[in-house]
Order: structure tokens, then sequence, then C-alpha cells
């Protein structure tokens, strides 16, 4: 990293170079004054190390250009590389034996009072650090984010280029196409009343070089999203995005689970192979979730036999009725206290809108404190505690209703609450990835009967002939050969294998209830190219973001990408999105209601 204007980087300095000249430059990090002595923390890209300039040692400029440095301003020190003496103050920098004695100081920009410190980020709101980003970015944190997301991308490029994958860019101006979100909409000037629709993924494009015959594909693909925002999700977001001909299931999860071990290699950190799987169906019961995290028990069970001649008349009627009574346990290890247990309840009735959990507790007597004591008897209690493998101070909360996916679903979200006040999901945890297969290949629209794509209409189906038949509930019944891959609780990328075949493509997009125009019109292309000898393919894209944030321990993904959005959708660094001129827009000939909607 030597330049014309260093010779070396603070964090690549050791003693081994003791003695040596170097020139380092970068930011004044701290300042203190001891006895007449300046000692400064400097900053660079690579690391830090402390400066000492003494006015006996240097000449009267010299020690004028040190006392007049500020926090944040950019320097250049020259001076000899010196083991630091025993005992002196130890500070938490990255190379903390040596220090540089300065023998040239020079003030290469000075800076304006910064509104916070870089290295305290964690004092300051997130407003301010996304609108003085520039700062926020010489923080360690972000800095050593930002190298881990390099890094893997670069193992995955390398891995991918190793097994014959060709990178090849998809466009960034396209035809709107339904990807499950709004697409951000681009007015064409040269056509007026046409627009472009920015890529919600590059879907079509790579299928289409599938049947071009480039047979592996890969891209770091952009790809855009106007819809609503939360810590994970961002307006514009990366992933990698990849395609293979000729292949089943089993093909992409190993390719998949070799290349993240790869990343895990590049990074530093622990990737076992090979995956978990679950089904779609198991997922939901065992854990609640499509997206299960799978670091620690505390499993749904099945106790609605239980329950059916049960002397409790709620869960008795949902029992005998076709409904669902559930249960988690919760180990006497978390000291599940009547404090907790209390807390749980209030998540369920104010967060989830959902009745209290019944709960029950095995003392060491035999006999049980619950909820419930007074409408079930011992017997029923017992059995449910042997059922789940309960234990003296073991906790079980339950839940009854009439649909079992229901009853699971609030059982995952209250599994979730009980963990993260346990520290089951530390950020900085371990890595436990799982593939979740076998989701439906259609669900209903709410509040309507209409089909749309679990995942998108170009997911290959289990069954073709069902598709042909037509037949309501056996559509609902499908199962798409889809694939979605689970890190810590977080779906961090989703595959298929795709509907190569003309006429199951165009049923698809029929059953999803386009008219023959909207067909032709959005997909006639994709159509006509599926006609021309089509080969078997199936692929997956990562969100590199969300993984970058958990392989981090980050809880956004905001703290790993370099200029993020807020949770409005804006930059607050560069104002955007902002009002373009009236010529602008009459270039484009198109007008803005906005405008308009203020001068009524």
């Amino acid at each position: 990293m030597r330049t014309a204007l260093r010779t070396h980087v603070a964090g690549q300095l050791s003693e081994d170079q003791v003695g040596s000249q170097v020139r380092l430059c970068g930011w004044i990090e701290t300042i203190r004054d001891h006895g007449g002595l300046l000692f400064f923390h400097l900053r660079d890209a690579s690391g830090k190390l402390q400066v000492v300039v003494d006015p006996e040692d240097v000449g009267e400029d010299v020690w004028a250009a040190a006392e007049s440095l500020h926090i944040e301003d950019c320097v250049s020190f020259s001076g000899k590389l010196i083991r630091r003496p025993e005992g002196m103050d130890r500070t938490s920098l990255d190379t903390k034996t040596i220090e540089l004695e300065a023998q040239e100081v020079e003030v290469l920009n000075h800076s304006a009072t910064p509104p916070f410190k870089p290295e305290r980020p964690d004092l300051t709101s997130e407003e301010v650090r996304l609108t003085h980003r520039y700062l926020d970015l010489r923080s360690d944190s972000l800095q050593r984010a930002l190298r881990t997301r390099a890094r893997m991308i670069s193992a995955m490029r390398s891995h991918l280029d190793g097994h014959e994958f060709l990178e090849v860019e998809t466009p960034l101006l396209a035809r709107s196409t339904p990807e499950g979100a709004r697409d951000f909409l681009i007015p064409s000037r040269l056509n007026p009343g046409n627009f472009y629709a920015l890529p919600q993924s590059p879907q079509i494009f790579k299928q289409i070089l599938m049947i071009g015959g480039v047979d592996r594909y890969y891209q770091i693909a952009k790809c855009l999203r106007d819809e609503d925002l939360r810590a994970n999700r961002q307006p514009e977001f990366t992933q990698l995005d990849l395609e293979m001909s000729f292949v089943e299931e089993e093909d992409v999860y190993g390719l998949v689970e070799g290349l993240l071990e790869s990343v895990g290699q590049a990074i530093g950190r622990e990737i076992a192979k090979p995956f978990p799987r679950l089904s779609y169906r198991e997922a939901i019961d065992r854990y609640g979730t499509d997206a299960p995290d799978t670091r620690f028990g505390m499993e749904i069970v099945d106790l609605t036999d239980l329950f059916v001649y049960s002397n409790f008349r709620i869960f008795q009627r949902y029992a005998s009725s076709g409904g669902s009574v559930r249960g988690i346990l919760v180990p006497a290890a978390l000291e599940p206290t009547r404090t907790e247990r209390e807390a749980v309840r209030s998540y369920a009735k104010n967060h989830l809108g959902v009745p209290e959990p019944a709960w029950a507790r095995m003392l060491s007597d035999g006999q049980f404190d619950s909820t419930v004591a007074k409408f079930s008897t011992q017997e029923e209690i017992q059995s449910v505690v042997e059922r789940m493998g309960g234990g003296v101070d073991d906790v079980i909360f339950f839940m009854a209703g009439e649909s079992a996916d229901e009853v699971c679903r609030v059982l995952g979200r209250i599994r979730l609450f009980i963990a993260e006040r346990s520290g089951l999901r530390p950020l900085d945890g371990p890595l436990a990835f799982a593939w979740v297969h076998g989701f439906p290949m259609f669900e209903t629209e709410p509040g309507t009967d209409r089909l749309t794509s679990v995942h998108h209409p170009f997911t290959r189906p289990s069954e073709l002939e069902v598709l042909q038949k037509g037949d309501r509930d056996q559509l609902l019944g499908l199962t798409a050969r889809a694939y979605d891959l689970v890190l810590n609780g977080e779906e961090i990328g989703g595959g298929s294998l795709r509907i190569y075949q003309r006429e199951a493509q165009q049923k698809v997009f029929e059953l999803l209830q386009l008219t023959e125009d909207e067909i032709e019109d959005r997909f006639g292309f994709f159509l006509k190219a599926l006609e021309f000898g089509a080969p078997p393919h199936g692929g997956i894209a990562f969100g590199l973001d969300r993984m970058a944030s958990i392989f981090c321990g980050r809880k956004s993904i905001r703290d790993v990408i370099a200029f993020p959005k807020n949770q409005a959708g804006q930059c607050l660094l560069t104002g955007a999105p902002g009002e373009v001129d009236a010529e602008q827009l009459e270039e484009l000939r198109i007008t803005s209601l906005a405008v308009e909607e203020m001068f009524d």
C-alpha cells in the first residue's frame, strides 16, 4: 500500500520494523497531552497506531503544527518506529507494542468539528450517522463490515469461476413484470408514454441465458423493489444470482454448500455441511415459520389428541372438531420465572393479538402449578409433560385454535420472543444454515379467491398434470420444486427449478388470471423463447446485504451497506429522492400530481 505520500499503513506495522523510518497518512482519532508530550491515535483504513510528538525532539514549526491538530484532521506523520516503553498506557489499538516517534508533522486538511466521533457511532442517532455517512464510514465497525462483505463477494466469484460459471450482466432497464413487489418505473424520453422498470431480479434474463446455451451463469446483481422497508430491507439491494442448466435440486444444494464453505473460509467463520433439510410442512409444524432458527430447541409439539376428552372445555372443543392444540417447553435452565411467564402472556395478548397462552410447571413433589389446573386433571397435565419430555421446573406454554398453521405461527413467535429474552439468539453466535423445501405452489390472495404464486410464476410444480387439470383444491395442495436457504432464522436465499415448457408456463399465467393480452404483452418474448429447445434449469439468489449483516453480527443491513437509505427510503447524505425541474418533466412528457395538488 506504499504511495507517493506514505511508506506504510498503520495496521501492517510490527515489531520487526522497530527502528525503521516510516511515513503514515490518516485521521486523528484522539489527542492526549501528557506533561508537554502530545499523543495522537492515528487511524487509516488498515488500523491505528499511537504517535508521540516530543517538543524537545522537533523544531518549533513541527511542534506548532502538532499543537494545531484537532479530531478528524487529515494528517501525515513521519518519524522512527519505536517499541513502546514497558508499563506505558495500553490502548485499544491494532498495534499495541509499538508507536511512531514523530519527527515531521504535515496537516493535509483540517476538519470541521465533527457532529459525532466515528470511533463511537453507538453514541449518536442513525439519522445523524446517515446524514454524515463520510464520518460514519471511518468507524472500525463499518470498515470491518465493508471488508468482510468484499471478501465474501471475492470468495463467491472465485468459487463460481472455478466451477465454470460465466459472469454475465443483465439489463437495468427492462419491462415491468410481476415479481411480488412494486416496480420502480423510469419514463422513456424517446418513447413518450412508455416506461422502463428497474429489475426486481434478473429472473427472466437468466432463464433466457440458459435457453441461449450459457449453461452456468452468475452475477452480483443490483435489484430494486418499491416496497415498505424494515431493518433487513432496502429499496435497492444486492444479490448473488446464479442459474444452472440440466440440474435437479441436489445439484443446486451441493454447489451452494460448497460455495458458502468457501465464503466461511475467506472470512474466518466455521460453516459445517451438509446443511439440514426441512420440508415446508415440517418447518411450520416444528418452528411455526418457514424460516426457522435452529440454534436452540423449544420446538412445537402437537398435543391435540390429549385434549379430545378433556374437561378443559376450550381445548376440548378445538381438539374434537378439527382444530389444534400445541405447546412449547421452556427448560428450567432458562429460569422461566413468574415474571417471565407473565411477559410471554402479555406479549401474546398485546403484540400478537391472541388470547394469553395457558401454562403448566411441574413441581418437585410431582404436582403441577398451572393456569388450567382447575380445568384439567393431574393426569391430563402429566400426559402433556410426558409428551413434551418435561421435568421439574420446566414450563410448558400451550395454545389452541381452529387452524393448526395459525396456532403454530403464534407459538413460533412466542418461541422467538422467549429466545430473545434468554440470549439464545446472539448476533455474533454460530451460523446455523437449513434448507426449507416443498413449498406450496399457490396460495390465495388475501380477501379474494384469486390464486397467487408463493415464490414466483416461473417455478416448476412437482406435478405438471395438476396444472392442466386446473382443479382448485388440487392446485392449492400442489407443491413447488422451490427451496429457501435459511440462516439463523432469516431467509437469505431462495430458488427453484424452473418451468421450461411453453404450455406449462402459459397455464400458470392463466391460473394467475392474466388475460391473453396481458400474457402476450408482458411475456410474449419469453414464451416464444421457451419454444426453442429450452433446457431443464434451476437456480437460486442470495441477499448479500442480509447475509453480510448476519456474518458481521449486525441487526440491520444498513450497517453493512456503504450508502443505505433510511426507513423512509431516503438518502440522508444526498437528499434523494428530490424534486426535478419542470423542464425535465416536460421533456419526458409527464406531470407531477403532487405538484398540481400543491396549487389546487
